[in-house]
């Protein structure tokens, strides 16, 4: 895998442990698992019109300015997320903040969206709007990696973009090496619980 552009992958660690013959010891060594991000595409053409605003103005898809530029999405939106429209207005805030130029809003927007990921699909999402939680955690990656943040997703977050790399890869040859991380990362996420 290229890493001439970092800035769209996300990082993950790995924990490797590696046995030196020489000395009999085990020794522990941080490995970057780098996840490609792949595309969200629309999934329609009103999903298009919205994926291209947000797009053509370099932000991330935003539930309420949705409702405000394309008004005719609003019943469907109420309807798949009226229990979470007060996290949505908050993230909302944290965007309008991020595009400002205060960088720590998209950490804490990335912790809102990973929240709001584990209510999809809903039917707004799938029919209308498309998959934009998806768009938007790789556009938050993005901005926090331009920023040189440093920053950890949940094990669930990292499952859902290695399982979007790879269904990107599927007609690829293997990547041994990352396919031997995501291993390991696995078996490390498990053997914590």
């Amino acid at each position: 895998m290229p890493e001439t552009n970092n800035r769209n992958y996300y990082h993950e660690p790995v924990e490797i442990e590696i046995y030196i013959k020489k000395t009999g010891k085990i020794r522990n060594i941080l490995k970057d698992m780098l996840i490609e991000l792949a595309d969200e595409e629309p999934i329609n053409e009103k999903s298009r019109e919205i994926f291209d605003y947000f797009k053509k103005r370099d932000e991330p898809i935003d539930l309420i300015e949705v409702q405000n530029v394309f008004p005719e999405t609003i019943p469907h939106i109420y309807e798949s997320y009226y229990n979470n429209i007060e996290l949505y207005e908050k993230l909302s805030a944290h965007f309008k903040q991020g595009l400002s130029g205060i960088t720590s809003s998209w950490r804490t927007s990335v912790y809102f969206t990973e929240l709001l990921l584990k209510y999809e699909p809903t039917i707004a999402a799938t029919k209308y709007i498309g998959n934009f939680n998806a768009y938007n955690l790789n556009y938050l990656i993005i901005k926090l990696n331009e920023a040189g943040e440093n920053f950890i997703l949940e094990d669930s977050s990292v499952e859902f973009l290695i399982k979007r790399r790879n269904k990107a890869y599927e007609n690829r040859p293997p990547d041994k090496q990352f396919d031997k991380l995501v291993e390991l990362w696995r078996y490390r996420k498990d053997s914590k619980l």
